[in-house]
């Protein structure tokens, strides 16, 4: 016999969100940091968890090459 217990199933789903997002918020963390500018990386202030203007950019520079913000040729 199945015995329902909504407290118990409560509690696996709770247990099982909570272990999705311990493991999914340093993957975002990563993917906001990537849209970020290097100055704003480096301050020591916290960093925002709302993604930046500058993703597309840095995407493109890391597919495709280009130059950096200090001058130099980086390769594709």
């Amino acid at each position: 016999m199945i015995e329902r217990r909504p407290i118990a199933t409560l509690l696996a789903h709770t247990v099982l969100i909570l272990g999705v997002l311990i493991v999914a918020f340093p993957i975002y963390l990563t993917f906001v940091a990537s849209t970020q500018t290097a100055e704003v990386i480096a301050q020591s202030r916290p960093l925002s968890l709302i993604p930046g203007g500058h993703g597309l950019e840095t995407y493109q520079r890391a597919l495709f090459g280009g130059k950096n913000e200090f001058g130099s040729e980086m390769p594709a």
